[in-house]
C-alpha cells in the first residue's frame, strides 16, 4: 500500500480564508434601517380627534388584546365614553380586523414595527396620536 499527501484536502480548510475579504450578505441594522413593504401591518396609530370611543375594535379583536381605557389625553367631542384603545401586542396576531371595523376610520396600522424590551408591561401600547390627516 502506497502512502500519499492529499495535497487538495489539507489546503480546501484554508479556502474559507477568502471570506475574510468578501463584503458581508447582512444588513447593519441599526446604522442602516431596511424599508419596509408597502402595506405592512405595524404598529397601531389612532387619530384622537376623530376616534368616538365606540368600542368597536375590542369588540371584534379574537385574541382580546384591545382595552378601551381612560386616559389623561385630548378628545373628540363625540367621544361619549372618553376611552381610547389600548394594545396588548403580546397578544396581537396583526389581523388588522380593529382597522377594518373602526366606523370613523381612525384606528390604523403604521409601518413601524420594532419594539424590544424585557418586561412584558412594555407590550401594552397606546396607539400614537396622530394629529389631523
Amino acid at each position: 500500500m502506497k502512502w500519499s499527501v492529499d495535497i487538495k484536502g489539507t489546503l480546501s480548510p484554508l479556502s474559507i480564508l477568502g471570506a475574510f475579504f468578501q463584503k458581508p450578505n447582512t444588513i447593519p441594522y441599526p446604522a442602516v434601517k431596511k424599508e419596509t413593504a408597502k402595506g405592512y401591518r405595524g404598529f397601531h396609530t389612532n387619530f384622537l380627534a376623530d376616534c368616538i370611543g365606540c368600542a368597536s375594535c375590542q369588540d371584534v379583536c379574537m385574541n382580546n388584546a384591545i382595552d378601551m381605557i381612560k386616559t389623561d389625553k385630548e378628545y373628540n367631542a363625540k367621544n361619549a365614553s372618553q376611552c381610547i384603545p389600548r394594545i396588548d401586542y403580546g397578544r396581537c396576531c396583526w389581523c388588522s380586523l380593529c382597522t377594518d371595523v373602526c366606523p370613523p376610520d381612525s384606528l390604523k396600522l403604521e409601518d413601524d414595527y420594532m419594539n424590544v424590551s424585557k418586561h412584558a408591561s412594555d407590550f401594552l401600547y397606546m396607539p400614537k396620536n396622530k394629529g389631523q390627516r
